[in-house]
């Protein structure tokens, strides 16, 4: 585990859970995509692997569609926040939440619980550690799934949009906490490196909080496509935003379909 990864989301989740919050406003539209797509491979229910769940939105909401999931993260304070979530929403019967390394699935998930009908892998979870590692947390995801499943890469971002809309600086509230980011883009190496500066607005005053710098690799559509291809998935269609089922362009997101070969 990489020295930010531990500090954002084990040491400093509780700063990381804030954000992850916001995003659960977005996720009715997404799982609403997913769910219309899914029915175009005459998948209504089934099983449902969430890798990097974070606090369980993706799981519980395809749960309260009719799906058995099965989220995991090694943050214990997100899978914690996921199962007080899946309470609140009633599906905690249908929703097994994991705390572990998705790149060690195999060694996390029970064999009673697979195989899988569906993966999902959410707001950019990927890149963070290496290529290698990516690469095996697909394939094991493959081997854990039936023929014919369907992955989800979604809400990513992308070497494209980078280059293009690269934004160097931007500010961020949620609630009292603050957080400006700085950000450089390497695209030769298709490397980003961001600094997160936390602060606790009090008035008209902000104090310090925490800074978490971090890196990671941005893929182009090919270039994930063709991992995904060495892990056992065939992309099948991509599109810019799964609610809307926008194709992909330059300047939206990246959102990979892809089916278990």
């Amino acid at each position: 585990m990489s020295n930010w990864t531990r500090k954002l989301f084990i040491e400093r989740a509780d700063l990381f859970l804030k954000l992850m919050n916001q995003r659960w406003t977005l996720t009715d539209g997404l799982v609403n995509g997913m769910s219309r797509l899914l029915e175009t491979f005459r998948i209504k229910s089934g099983t449902l692997l969430d890798l990097c769940c974070g606090n369980g939105r993706v799981s519980i909401f395809m749960a309260k569609k009719g799906f058995k999931a099965v989220g995991v993260d090694m943050s214990r304070i997100f899978i914690e926040d996921a199962k007080r979530k899946a309470e609140q929403h009633g599906v905690v019967k249908a929703i097994t939440f994991l705390e572990g390394d998705a790149r060690k699935l195999k060694n996390v998930i029970n064999p009673a619980l697979q195989p899988f009908d569906v993966v999902v892998s959410a707001w950019t979870s990927i890149g963070l550690y290496s290529k290698e590692g990516d690469l095996s947390m697909f394939k094991q995801a493959r081997q854990l799934s039936r023929e014919g499943a369907i992955l989800f890469v979604a809400e990513t971002t992308h070497t494209e949009y980078l280059s293009i809309k690269f934004v160097p600086t931007s500010c961020t509230q949620v609630d009292d906490m603050v957080m400006l980011e700085n950000r450089k883009y390497d695209p030769i190496k298709a490397w980003a490196n961001t600094s997160w500066t936390f602060y606790s607005k009090r008035g008209n005053d902000l104090e310090y909080v925490d800074r978490v710098d971090l890196e990671h690799h941005v893929y182009s559509l090919s270039e994930l496509s063709a991992l995904l291809r060495k892990a056992g998935w065939e992309t099948i269609a991509s599109y810019g935003n799964l609610s809307t089922l926008q194709p992909m362009t330059p300047l939206t997101s990246m959102n990979i379909v892809a089916k278990a070969t």
